[in-house]
């Protein structure tokens, strides 16, 4: 990402409507893996950016240790100065990682467009101890490219088979598969077109991440809690994002 938005994310993250439910979908999914597993986990973050999710993991009682990996030294900097166990390295570099995890999380890393996602997929699951778990979150539907992507070095959405084959095809087992933030996709497509009629960015574009007012915040999270509700149910057709849950095959 730009420097800019890595400053905008890290001044957010830990409140923010969207960055709360994604860390509560990955730390629920986490916490049930624990349970099935009867022990604390070894979990790893590639591309964890300025330190969000490991910082959300912390004091969690199923964690026995967590630490990441990014190659922007902003990135780098920001997720240290919390704390975290932090490391410049390459997600195409993972073949070459000393450790072995059995949980491994990446959110929003495969669309970035110096990143080549059967490459780091493919290290991601090398990570995984046996019967190891990949969580993934991936900007989804190229009809909903906008400005943010382009701040955020965005290159590809996603959909629904080509993740599918991407998971398999690095020797992943499909557990979950879904699109969501449903309800907010006929906006996102709405603010695209606008954006492609309106001048091109100029260098003053805003960042889309700031926080709403407080109520708001809250009344949007909840809002995405009742549609992950709906959704175990009545699959969403549609979604601004994909969230994978898949085990590495023994």
């Amino acid at each position: 990402m730009e420097s800019a938005e890595y400053l905008a994310l890290a001044a957010v993250e830990d409140q923010h409507w969207w960055c709360r439910h994604l860390h509560h979908r990955v730390l629920t999914v986490l916490r049930d893996e624990a349970q099935r597993r009867g022990r604390r986990l070894q979990v790893f973050d590639a591309g964890c950016g300025s330190g969000g999710l490991l910082q959300r993991l912390r004091g969690e009682p199923w964690l026995a240790a967590a630490e990441g990996c990014d190659l922007h030294p902003l990135a780098l900097e920001l997720a240290g100065g919390r704390g975290l166990t932090v490391r410049r390295w390459s997600v195409h570099d993972l073949a070459s990682w000393p450790q072995r995890y059995d949980s491994v999380l990446s959110l929003d890393v495969l669309y970035h467009r110096q990143v080549d996602p059967p490459r780091a997929l493919a290290g991601m699951a090398g990570l995984l101890n046996p019967e190891g778990l990949l969580v993934l979150n991936v900007a989804a539907m190229p009809c909903l490219a906008r400005r943010h992507d382009e701040r955020t070095m965005g290159s590809r959405r996603f959909q629904p088979a080509q993740l599918h084959h991407l998971a398999a095809a690095a020797g992943l087992e499909v557990l979950e598969l879904h699109y969501w933030n449903s309800w907010l996709t006929p906006l996102l497509l709405l603010q695209g077109l606008l954006e492609r009629l309106a001048p091109a960015r100029s260098a003053a574009d805003e960042s889309d991440l700031h926080l709403p007012p407080p109520w708001l915040n809250r009344a949007l999270e909840q809002l995405l809690r009742t549609e992950a509700r709906i959704s175990r149910r009545l699959p969403l057709p549609f979604g601004s994002s994909l969230f994978l849950v898949a085990r590495r095959q023994s």
